[in-house]
């Protein structure tokens, strides 16, 4: 790409060792254009947990997170499911107690009634 960071999707995951993940990265926080949600470990084990998507493939998340999303929020959803992963939503012990979104959340009705 002659030194020049591309500006498209399409051009971003042509590059080797590049996918939506870190495409969707470099349109937000390099360009301020977001085009849909990186989806990491964090955001995968939410989405899954609250019962925003079934899936497991990254890329299958995402797309069922932006049919819930408006596009003015896509900037926003993945750095609040990383934060929330990581202060609240932990893989190995969630603190449901302290959650915000507990009584939306799948995973917490789910081990409400146990």
């Amino acid at each position: 790409m002659g030194g020049k960071v591309p500006g498209t999707m399409e051009e971003l995951t042509s590059l080797p060792g590049v996918g939506r993940k870190s495409a969707n990265v470099v349109m937000l926080e390099a360009f301020g254009n977001p085009q849909g949600i990186a989806i990491d470990t964090h955001a995968k084990r939410i989405a899954n947990r609250v019962g925003l998507s079934k899936n497991v493939i990254p890329e299958k998340i995402e797309q069922d997170i932006l049919k819930l999303i408006p596009k003015k929020y896509y900037k926003d959803v993945n750095h609040l499911l990383v934060w929330h992963g990581r202060k609240i939503c932990d893989s190995r012990k969630p603190k449901c107690e302290k959650c915000p979104i507990k009584e939306y959340c799948k995973y917490n009705l789910e081990n409400a009634k146990k």
